[in-house]
Order: C-alpha cells, then structure tokens, then sequence
C-alpha cells in the first residue's frame, strides 16, 4: 500500500477533480500549502475567506464579495427568496460577482470555521442556480481549508449554537476529500507541541497543565508583545508605551485611493493601522514579507529613527530602511482601492483576532477574558517556543466547541 505525503494526497485529490478539506492543528504548514497551489495552478485559482482579515492574508476577497451575496440571507429568509432580490439588484458588484461565479473553475475558501453554515449554505444554492448545474456548488472544485478547533463563526446571540459550515447539507453532499495535516512545523518542542494539542482540545491537565503553568509570569519585560481579547485592551497599552518614550510623535498617514467602500474595507481589516504614530525607540512590527529588504510578517524591531520621509527600523540583522507597502482591495485588480502605507504596527499589543497568521518569538498572553471557541488557543499557538510563552494568569477553563470536537473525533475514524 503505497503512503502519500499530505502534499502529495492534496495533489492527488486536486488532480482527481475531488473538492477537499485542507485541515490541522496551528504551525502545520495549511497556508504553505495553499500556496503551493496558488503557484501551480495560478489563474484556474481564486482565492477567499470567511473574514476581510483573512482575505487580505491570503491575497483574496471575502466570500460574500465574490459571490455577489453581499450580506447574505437574514435568518428567516429562504434562499430562494435571497436569490430573487439579488436578481433585482442592479449594482456593479452584484453582477460582477454573478460573472465571477459562473466563470470559476477552484474556489478556495480560507479560515473556513469563521464562515457561517447559514452563508455556506446559500453560496452552494447560489451556485447552483447561476451555473445550471445541480452538483454541489455548481460543479466549482471547492478547496476549504482552516481548523474548526480555532476561530468560530460570529454568532450575535450566545444563547444559540455555534453555525459551524461542517454541519449543513451542502458540506455533507460537495463529500470533501480531507487532508488532515499533524506535522507541527511552527514549534519543535515535544513538551510544548503536546501541550498545544491538548490544549486544542480543551483538555488541561496533568504535566501538560504543568508545562503551561510554568509560564506564568507576574512582572514580563514591557517591551514583549501583548495579545488580548478586546481593541479597547491594545489600544490604552500601545498608547500608554508609546507615551512614555521621549521626544515627539510622528504620523504617518496611509495614501488612500480608489472606491470609498473598498477603502474602508482595508482600513477596518489590515493589521497595518491608517494611521501610523511612531517615535524613535518604539517596537514595532512588520505586517509584511518582503525578503528583498529582509524582514517577515510577525517580525519585531525598534524604530531608530522616523520623520515626514520614512522610517528606519532596527532589527536583529541590523538597520533596516523600510520603503512603503501598497495593499490592494483585490490583487488582481489595479483599479480596486489601494492602501499605501509603512508595513508596520506598534507590537506592544494586538488582539487575538488579528494575530491569527502570525508566528510571534515570544508574547504575553492575557486569555482569562477569552469567551470563545479555539480563540485561548489561537492565541498561544502563535509562539514559536515555550520560552517566549508568557502567560499573564492561569484560567480557570478553556472554551472549546464539542460539536468541532465531535467533528475531529469522526474525521479522525475514533
């Protein structure tokens, strides 16, 4: 019996015309992947998710905007219903992502545990209709990939279940081919790697429990990245430290251009801010890679010096001139909006949510507010090493979704 890589049964489901799910633990290599495939296959690829966050990650555009769905479907509203009023909508992006639809060929939907099992649901019916074609989705090859045991969908009422995408009839019938990933590359520490797994799982306890225990730190150096649950959070402590280094403030403004709604799109959901303010000695982060210069997404370093002209960061390899970075709202497109702006943020804190993609060296993590499914451990698989783990309390639980791990459990033959 011949045993494929995981790289190797992805290509083997792709080639087999199979749709798949690309799934692991955090640190397993699902967005190497997925990168892989983008560069083989190029233009036959278009690339989503389930968040503006998570689309800008990846180079792609939500879901909804694709598709043409806009909102999608209110909660007593059937599809068909939906279907017609998008029918007498006449506005570009409407129709322009009725095009896109039925004009696709491998649709890749990234952090697919974010994406909602109600929207999921309607983009297979939308598919369907706009295609002719009753296979799921419209016979478009779906590539989903992302971890269910991480991200959860927004729900507004907490009194209702978590919409998970794995349990509507359209996840049942697109019968997804799973590459199920459990190489850790991100940490290489056994201690670490199977405490983060259980943790996952919401099981703490024993010397895994203790591994993490360790980690509690009550006085942490200052300058050390701080993730927390809430904005209100980061934004008081990257004011308070930048406030406490001398001299004055310098604002960079990002260069703004293209439709107002685009715009706004990329200034709520890059994690490079609109307005940058910096002064000399204040740490920072890149928020992008770009290997010509030499620095990584996730990388940290102290401004040396900043005026109206641009920025000079300080890092491990020495001093880097850091040149402006233009994002775009769809890479494919140059007419979409652009955001211009210094690839940098304060990296004295940042939330939870926006540090998903990220490998940090070392972070000081507060989770004891973390109230949803995965996100206590999204935040601690980001670091690289036990020893740049830094835990600001113990908690007294960890919140996991039993329906994701009723799922895992299923996948996983147990």
């Amino acid at each position: 019996m011949t045993v494929h890589t995981p790289a190797e049964s992805f290509r083997h489901a792709l080639d087999a015309g199979r749709n798949v799910f690309l799934t692991g633990m955090a640190g397993t290599g699902k967005s190497t992947l997925l990168r892989g495939l983008i560069e083989e296959r190029g233009a036959v690829v278009t690339i989503t998710a389930a968040t503006g966050i998570a689309a800008l990650n990846v180079g792609g555009v939500t879901v909804h905007r694709w598709s043409g769905m806009m909102l999608g479907p209110r909660g007593d509203q059937g599809d068909e219903e939906y279907f017609r009023q998008l029918q007498q909508d006449h506005r570009f992006s409407v129709r322009a992502g009725f095009d896109r639809v039925r004009d696709c060929e491998m649709l890749v939907i990234d952090e697919i545990s974010m994406l909602s099992g109600r929207i999921l649901q309607f983009l297979d019916f939308l598919c369907r209709r706009l295609r002719r074609c009753d296979a799921p989705f419209g016979g478009i090859q779906i590539v989903a990939t992302g971890d269910f045991l991480q991200l959860p969908p927004v729900r507004k009422n907490p009194a209702v279940p978590y919409d998970w995408a794995f349990l509507t009839k359209a996840w049942s019938e697109a019968a997804f081919a799973v590459v199920h990933l459990t190489k850790i590359h991100r940490q290489d520490e056994p201690d670490f790697t199977r405490a983060l797994s259980a943790f996952r799982q919401g099981e703490i306890r024993g010397s895994d429990a203790g591994v993490l225990h360790r980690r509690v730190v009550s006085f942490p150096d200052a300058n050390i990245t701080r993730l927390y649950t809430h904005n209100v959070q980061v934004d008081k402590w990257n004011a308070y430290r930048l406030g406490e280094l001398p001299g004055e403030e310098v604002l960079h403004e990002a260069r703004l251009s293209g439709p107002d709604s685009q715009q706004q799109f990329l200034c709520d959901n890059l994690l490079t801010p609109q307005q940058l303010v910096l002064k000399p000695g204040a740490r920072v982060m890149f928020t992008v890679n770009n290997a010509e210069v030499g620095y990584v997404n996730g990388q940290t370093g102290v401004v040396d010096t900043v005026d109206s002209r641009g920025v000079v960061v300080a890092t491990n390899d020495g001093l880097l001139d850091v040149p402006r970075f233009t994002w775009r709202f769809d890479e494919r497109d140059k007419r979409s909006a652009a955001f211009v702006q210094f690839p940098l943020r304060l990296a004295y804190a940042l939330t939870i949510h926006k540090s998903q993609g990220l490998t940090l060296d070392s972070a000081y993590v507060d989770v004891r507010a973390a109230r949803e499914p995965g996100q206590a451990y999204v935040a601690l698989s980001r670091v690289r090493t036990l020893a740049g783990l830094h835990l600001k309390g113990w908690f007294s639980g960890v919140f996991v979704s039993q329906a994701a791990r009723t799922f895992y459990a299923n996948l996983n033959g147990n």
